[in-house]
């Protein structure tokens, strides 16, 4: 699974020059602003979480310190591990992602 597109690739939420225009029967939707915002903090840092493992690995791969059959057995749940937590970053970024893309960017004025 690959990651969705940049925020960038989004509408960007109405703020104000933009909400300023819109008709007086419709607002910006915070909700929409919360999860674009949740949206472009996670995919700016979203590479340190795919990437927490990788050191373990290079360190165990670098090194003759542990060798053996447990050494092996270890190493290949610790990349089983690695790949599992890279597509869990994925996926939440495909949540946030598609919640934002169903939510509207502005809501009828109360």
């Amino acid at each position: 699974m690959a990651a969705p597109p940049p925020p960038g690739s989004l509408p960007l939420p109405l703020t104000g020059a933009a909400a300023a225009e819109l008709s007086p029967t419709e607002q910006p939707n915070p909700e929409y602003q919360r999860l674009y915002q949740a949206y472009a903090d996670a995919y700016g840092s979203i590479d340190r979480l795919r990437q927490a493992l990788d050191a373990p690995v290079k360190t165990l791969r670098g090194t003759d310190a542990w060798l053996g059959p447990e050494a092996r057995t270890w190493g290949g749940r610790l990349d089983a591990e690695r790949g599992t937590l890279k597509k869990a970053a994925d996926r939440v970024l495909w949540d946030i992602y598609d919640r934002l893309s169903a939510t509207q960017r502005t809501v009828p004025r109360v």
